[in-house]
């Protein structure tokens, strides 16, 4: 295959010393040089400001998208932290990931990653992690580690921590990179549950008492024991629901003040105007919209559904609409940063040729969660369940929650995503069965289970 590799439009010696004689300088757009990859666990899209969220929940990351690239149609490729994680840092989808011996669920070694790549390449490549995934030791819900590949440095001491550990360490690396080009990749845990902002936050939106100990402590773990293990039924009630909704965007808020604090900082020392931004999530957050909880669970846009900012030196701000996917963020990366790289070690697609207005608007999102399997063109979603056969189509234009199947009505918009789909299952997952398929997903799915991380 050939390399991607796009050179970006560079004043020529001449243009520039005309320049000089009559402006007595030559001015140049900013151009990439770092990158700060800021990757939010748990951060479902709507509910921030810039997607019309009627909470303040994000002023910071509102302002951040709007004076820069911004993807409102932005879908994961899982719902979980493993497998999205792993695809998101590789451009990879999910099911390279799966089968991995001994319970592993880091990134393999036969996978490039972005850190390996632009260490290569004489970066610095940092991290800083608050995941119990995400982690390069052994540790609780991660026996193996594994993500650390390609890093200089991987710090991930400040596991279940909030977002004031991660900055902080994340400052250290900074001072460790001493120059160079860096790549530092922040994970930010906040969001996820159990949902308990810090106590010096004053909280916004969880104001009342419920009588339920668990639900004040913002623990959903009694629920899921009631969904998933036949545990007897707490009597949650749609206040308690709402009670931990609170608590969720009260956590938001507490993480959007920490990321504008940090960017406000690194802004100030000068770290920004040469530095590629990216805001990203591997998932989203269920609250029993569609009979589940918390993620890991489907595919519907409650648990995939994610925000994409990009801030790029040089590049105006734009919101682009058109549906792309997490594994298109490090080609993009790599685009801007004119690092060539063969086009066959990637499953995204850079989205330079779209925010140039040069590109193809038609591209598909992929998503998988356990036995299901979906495809969105950004109008419709077409949804597979591979234990039982079944498909479910939803208009996402007109019913954003997913709510109506539309599939008896919309059959055209059926039969143009379903090869699409077919397609898609044949090249990521092989020829297997169904049932091969739907097994493999499950032993995934209890790797997580075994270590209690899935309840």
């Amino acid at each position: 295959m050939g390399f991607v590799t796009l050179r970006r439009p560079v004043v020529t010696i001449p243009l520039c010393a005309v320049a000089l004689l009559l402006a007595g300088s030559c001015s140049r757009r900013p151009e990439p040089r770092n990158v700060i990859f800021l990757l939010v666990d748990t951060l479902r899209a709507d509910h921030l400001g810039i997607y019309g969220y009627s909470r303040p929940t994000s002023p910071g990351l509102d302002a951040l998208a709007r004076r820069s690239l911004f993807f409102p149609n932005t879908r994961s490729q899982a719902s979980c932290t493993f497998p999205s994680v792993n695809s998101i840092l590789t451009s990879r989808t999910p099911a390279a990931f799966f089968g991995q011996p001994d319970q592993r669920i880091g990134i393999p070694d036969r996978i490039p990653t972005l850190a390996g790549i632009l260490k290569a390449h004489g970066y610095y490549t940092a991290a800083v992690s608050a995941s119990p995934i995400v982690r390069r030791s052994p540790g609780r819900y991660n026996p193996h580690g594994g993500f650390d590949r390609g890093f200089d440095s991987f710090l991930d001491d400040c596991v279940w921590k909030p977002a004031e550990c991660v900055n902080h360490e994340a400052w250290e690396q900074l001072v460790a990179a001493h120059g160079r080009p860096f790549l530092l990749y922040l994970h930010y845990i906040d969001p996820h549950g159990p949902y308990a902002p810090p106590e010096s936050y004053h909280r916004r939106f969880a104001t009342g008492h419920p009588d339920k100990v668990f639900i004040r402590a913002g623990n959903s773990n009694p629920i899921a024991d009631f969904l998933y293990k036949g545990a007897p039924d707490p009597g949650v009630t749609a206040a308690d629901v709402q009670f931990l909704i609170d608590l969720y965007d009260d956590e938001i808020g507490h993480l959007d003040s920490q990321i504008t604090a940090l960017l406000h900082e690194l802004a100030r020392s000068g770290q920004l105007a040469d530095t590629l931004i990216v805001v990203a999530a591997d998932h989203g957050e269920e609250f029993l919209e569609h009979h589940q909880l918390n993620h890991c669970r489907d595919v519907f846009d409650t648990e995939v559904k994610v925000p994409l900012v990009l801030q790029i030196p040089g590049v105006d701000a734009r919101r682009i609409d058109q549906p792309v996917q997490n594994l298109d963020i490090v080609p993009t990366l790599l685009d801007y940063l004119e690092i060539a790289t063969p086009e066959s070690s990637f499953d995204g697609r850079s989205l330079r040729p779209l925010i140039e207005g040069r590109g193809e608007p038609g591209a598909l999102q992929y998503s998988l969660a356990v036995s299901y399997r979906s495809v969105s063109d950004g109008h419709y979603k077409l949804i597979h369940d591979l234990a039982d056969g079944s498909f479910a189509l939803y208009d996402l234009q007109a019913d954003p929650g997913e709510t109506r199947d539309v599939l008896p009505r919309e059959r055209r918009a059926f039969h143009r995503l379903l090869p699409a789909l077919t397609t898609w299952l044949a090249r990521t997952e092989g020829r297997a069965s169904a049932n091969e398929s739907v097994q493999m997903a499950q032993e995934e799915m209890q790797k997580l289970r075994s270590v209690g991380y899935l309840e």
